[in-house]
């Protein structure tokens, strides 16, 4: 039989018991749900037979097998269950492949000769597998098709997918597009050929905007010439002229100037009746002692030292200022400098406060850098901040 359609059994069934008795038939198998028995309950008296339909009916889709496949119908006796019985036979199920086929995208576009690439989506559903082949045509002769691969197996009940590729046989420079018309055929076995068409838009080599492009581009450099040669040219050749005159009259005015200055001296010595003897140089003595450069400093002033001097011959370069309020004290604290106060801080409000400076303070030769604080803790309680003071020491003499 062909899935689709409906085959038809008789089955005899005979009550050898002593009495009357009902049998149930009941299909079993692997085609048991599209089985049917008509009746589905035989009743028999002793030593009579009857006859029953069994009518199997399988669809066409993936989950019917192919080829010879067992039938059977268990009869199930009312009054002895034990004695019950199955009869086989074999039906033999006709393989059918069921595909369809379908091209994506249906227009491709390609510029000059170049390839576009399409897809064929292939869908068997029918009960076996079936090998697809490919051809490809074109009643103008404009186009190359090709599939990839050639041939292509589809499984039962699944989907496969070929590569069509088509090119054209022709380029051209300019233009507009053309479109090229295909058709991509697929021959399953035992089928009616299945055709699906597409197109391909073959484009010029050349864009249709590049002489355009081209056109501005040329516009442009005609309107830079332009202004080279009439106004930047002329501006750089004034400025460079402008330049060497410049240059030129500053040349002459040194000349000058060196000339009355030789004159002046020469002048000045012509009333002495004889020049004064030259004087021999003084001999040179030791040379100066070289300063050590600068030294990296680093104190802490604390209540019980406050202050930071300079030195008689250094000067300090104050870059880093870290002031610690560890206890939490309330007040202020002033950082001055020869008497002039830099900083003020109000306790309360930090515990500790980093400083660094990109331009130093300079504590001058003979001054000093002070710390004083206003204690404002409750009870008396002594205020203890501490500040960091770091930087680098130049020695002037």
């Amino acid at each position: 039989m062909t899935p689709g359609e409906s085959a038809t059994f008789e089955i005899s069934v005979r009550n050898t018991g002593t009495v009357v008795d009902s049998f149930t038939l009941r299909p079993l198998g692997p085609l048991a749900s599209w089985t049917t028995c008509e009746p589905a309950v035989v009743s028999l008296f002793p030593g009579q037979s009857g006859t029953a339909q069994v009518t199997v009916a399988p669809p066409l889709d993936a989950d019917t097998p192919s080829g010879p496949v067992a039938v059977a119908v268990r009869v199930i006796s009312t009054e002895d269950p034990t004695g019950s019985v199955v009869d086989e036979g074999v039906l033999r199920i006709g393989g059918v492949s069921l595909v369809t086929a379908e091209l994506s995208p249906r227009t491709g576009r390609a510029r000059g000769r170049r390839t576009s690439k399409y897809r064929m989506a292939l869908d068997n559903r029918g009960n076996t597998p079936a090998l697809v082949g490919f051809t490809g045509l074109d009643e103008e002769d404009a186009v190359d098709i090709t599939f990839q691969p050639p041939e292509l197996e589809v499984p039962a009940g699944a989907a496969a997918f070929c590569e069509v590729r088509v090119r054209a046989t022709r380029r051209f420079w300019r233009g507009q597009g053309v479109t090229h018309r295909f058709e991509a055929t697929a021959h399953p076995p035992n089928e009616a050929p299945i055709s699906t068409r597409g197109a391909l838009l073959q484009e010029a080599v050349l864009p249709h905007w590049l002489p355009k492009a081209l056109a501005l581009l040329l516009a442009a450099l005609v309107v830079l010439g332009a202004l080279w040669f009439t106004v930047l040219k002329p501006a750089v050749q004034d400025a460079a002229t402008s330049a060497g005159a410049s240059a030129a009259q500053q040349a002459v005015n040194a000349a000058l100037e060196n000339r009355a200055l030789s004159s002046k001296s020469s002048g000045s010595g012509s009333g002495a009746s004889t020049s004064a003897p030259p004087t021999s140089p003084a001999p040179a003595g030791p040379p100066p002692p070289a300063l050590p450069p600068p030294a990296p400093f680093a104190q802490a002033l604390t209540m019980s030292q406050l202050n930071l001097p300079a030195g008689s011959n250094h000067i300090l370069n104050v870059t880093d200022l870290v002031i610690q309020n560890p206890a939490g004290d309330q007040g202020s604290v002033v950082i001055n400098r020869a008497g002039q106060a830099l900083l003020t801080l109000d306790l309360a409000s930090f515990r500790n406060w980093d400083q660094h400076f990109i331009t130093p303070i300079m504590v001058p030769t003979g001054k000093n850098l002070t710390m004083s604080v206003s204690c404002a803790n409750p009870g008396g309680k002594a205020c203890t901040p501490v500040a960091l003071v770091s930087g680098m020491s130049v020695t002037t003499s």
